[in-house]
């Protein structure tokens, strides 16, 4: 057959290459999507091998390309990284199916085997279905060394060993594509293979090398040590063995739903190579069954697959009654959809087993694997599919109560934003009308000495001198409304560089009225220190909060009231200190005082949440406020704030 490969990598151009021309085929080969448009139309292949990232137009677009889907030629999708979602796109499009990167190259072989122009024989001649399924393979553990194209070698041990190609397992990393040499150590110990290697696949239980141009004696060598090892083994137990452990690993590792799907129905495809395979979950209301992944279905198929009903149809029944079905021949089954009947003649699909997929006695949907050969499903094989549905049972669940954990995380987190903003509000609201009465007091005295200087115009120096006071005080006015708007202002919560000096001499002058009236002394100690990442309208709002308990809470006590606002260096970060001379913090609240209602106030004069937030604002900034009783009496509150801001570890 004549295959297009689509592919921008050369050295995995060259290996596809390689090897379909070692299996009769005649590659033809496109570095991205336009040269294969053209290629497509003047060289029509049988086959297309399409990679999904590719420079200028993606496979994608490709794939919606009208003219692509009106040649009607299979379209197998090729890609390293696709959630289920874009596999599902892919085959909405009309892919045939999608193979995962690294290549498993005998599963290329299998598929493009669908494809090839049937011959025609005779009944004597036909090869028995038993000789369509995969080479043998023996699970051996044999010393491995790895020699790559680069030199670098390195030791593992075999887990499995074909004819044509060993998976293996070591810590050592490796990628996909360059061709490597194997020096494999035989079970006597002595004698050692070498042989020429690509590696094909790199799954969660090792790495897959398929053998290149063995010689005659090779061969016949690994046949004869593959025979003599599995003699005695159970037939399928290694495969399906390897498959339950690839999903086991899947559901123990991710709680992305379309990772689990696709990695599952990937391995299920493979239980002897001629599998299709779908998944359907219910609805929230348990009336419909809804496609959520599927590989081997063509676009017909698929099309009457998509939603199903409850107690309809095989799989609607599998899911309404909890029970596994197994069916010889689905096309001859009475519970088959009348629609889906001839769908499935011309699709050639014999043998089918539907499981439910449950979780604590819950079903959350059904799991099908169909076969297009005649050979019905063996006892093994349907328990493999119910033992890969109980392990997707519980990892959708699970996925599905973190999905629920996340929404009421986010509610929560919108909720405390909420909150902040209303203890922004009040605090607002006690500023607001101590910032009105404020500036009624500098209006009249700027409007008094105005007046004053009309009516005795002919003293100059004192009119410059009543004139010099309306500027002071219209100043001082206009910079106690700018700091109230920048403080009341919505803010985006974007950290930027931040003088902390800015900040404090605002709210000391927006307080500055009130702690004058109230007979406080305020003493501001500022050092010069570097300025840190913060947003400014949260470091005023928590400096408020304190700065108004302090205040609140030496209003009601005896003795000199003095606040005392410090900024100073300390290791690496910026403190802030507001300390005062109350009666201190009780010691049956100071170790609570940062919980939420906590107060010492009457009821009705406070929430109990500045302190709250003002702790959860600090610690968004990475930093720390703590709250301790000062030996020569009153209380201390200490902001401390990162010079940088904190960087995630990149993921790796």
């Amino acid at each position: 057959m004549r295959v297009l490969i689509v592919e921008d990598d050369h050295g995995l151009c060259d290996v596809l290459q390689e090897f379909l021309l070692d299996l009769g085929h005649e590659p033809v080969i496109a570095h991205d999507a336009e040269s294969a448009l053209d290629l497509l139309r003047s060289q029509r292949p049988d086959v297309v091998l399409l990679d999904i990232r590719l420079p200028g137009m993606s496979g994608l677009d490709f794939l919606r390309l009208q003219a692509v889907r009106e040649l009607r030629v299979p379209i197998l999708v090729v890609s390293g990284k696709v959630t289920e979602t874009e596999a599902q796109e892919c085959l909405r499009l009309g892919a045939f199916d999608f193979i995962g990167k690294p290549l498993a190259f005998q599963r290329l072989e299998e598929i493009l085997a669908c494809f090839r122009p049937p011959r025609v024989t005779s009944d004597a001649d036909a090869p028995p279905p038993a000789q369509r399924r995969r080479a043998p393979r023996a699970p051996v553990a044999l010393p491995v060394t790895v020699r790559e194209s680069n030199g670098v070698e390195w030791e593992a041990t075999s887990v499995n060993l074909s004819a044509s190609g060993i998976k293996i397992r070591s810590t050592a990393a490796v990628h996909p594509g360059p061709a490597a040499r194997l020096a494999l150590t035989l079970p006597d110990g002595t004698t050692r293979l070498e042989v020429a290697s690509v590696l094909v696949r790199a799954d969660l239980d090792g790495y897959a090398f398929y053998f290149l141009n063995l010689t005659d004696g090779q061969l016949q060598r690994l046949s004869d040590l593959v025979q003599r090892l599995a003699a005695g083994q159970p037939a399928h137990l290694e495969p399906h063995l390897g498959i339950l452990h690839t999903i086991g690993q899947a559901v123990s590792t991710s709680l992305d739903v379309d990772e689990v799907l696709r990695i599952a129905l990937d391995a299920l495809t493979q239980v002897t190579g001629h599998e299709i395979s779908s998944l359907h979950l219910l609805s929230p209301d348990g009336t419909t069954l809804h496609l959520r992944g599927d590989r081997g279905l063509r676009p017909p198929l698929r099309a009457l697959n998509q939603v199903l009903s409850v107690d309809e149809g095989v799989i609607g029944r599998v899911a309404k009654s909890g029970q596994t079905t197994h069916l010889a021949e689905v096309s001859e089954s009475p519970d088959l959809l009348p629609a889906a009947r001839a769908v499935v003649k011309q699709e050639g699909i014999h043998a089918l087993v539907c499981v439910p997929i449950r979780c604590r006695g819950r079903v959350l949907g059904a799991l099908s694997l169909g076969r297009r050969t005649p050979e019905p499903f063996t006892e093994a094989e349907i328990a493999l599919v119910e033992a890969s549905a109980n392990q997707i049972g519980p990892a959708l669940e699970n996925a599905q109560l973190v999905s629920e954990t996340r929404r009421r995380l986010e509610d929560i987190e919108s909720a405390e934003s909420q909150l902040i903003e209303r203890e922004k509000l009040s605090a607002v609201g006690r500023l607001t009308a101590g910032l009105v009465h404020e500036i009624r007091n500098l209006l009249t005295a700027t409007l008094g000495h105005a007046q004053l200087a009309l009516r005795a115009p002919d003293d100059p120096a004192k009119t410059r001198e009543r004139l010099d006071v309306v500027v002071a005080q219209t100043s001082r006015a206009a910079r106690m409304l700018q700091n109230f708007l920048q403080f009341s202002r919505p803010h985006s919560t974007e950290r930027r560089p931040c003088r902390l000096e800015d900040p404090i001499r605002g709210v000391l002058e927006l307080e500055g009225p009130e702690l004058q009236r109230n007979g406080v002394r305020v003493v501001a100690e500022l050092e010069p220190i570097p300025a840190v990442p913060a947003d400014e309208g949260q470091i005023q709002q928590v400096l408020l909060n304190l700065i108004q308990n302090a205040q609140e809470a030496m209003a009601a006590h005896a003795g000199e009231r003095v606040l005392t606002v410090r900024l100073v260096g300390v290791e690496g970060r910026a403190r802030i200190e507001v300390l005062d001379t109350g009666p201190g913090i009780p010691p049956d609240v100071l170790p609570r005082i940062f919980n939420a209602f906590t107060t010492t106030k009457p009821p009705g004069q406070g929430t109990g949440l500045g302190l709250w937030i003002s702790h959860a604002l600090i610690e968004r900034h990475d930093g720390s406020l703590r709250a301790e009783n000062r030996p020569e009496g009153g209380a201390a509150f200490r902001v401390e704030l990162p010079y940088a801001a904190r960087v995630e570890p990149r993921r790796r």
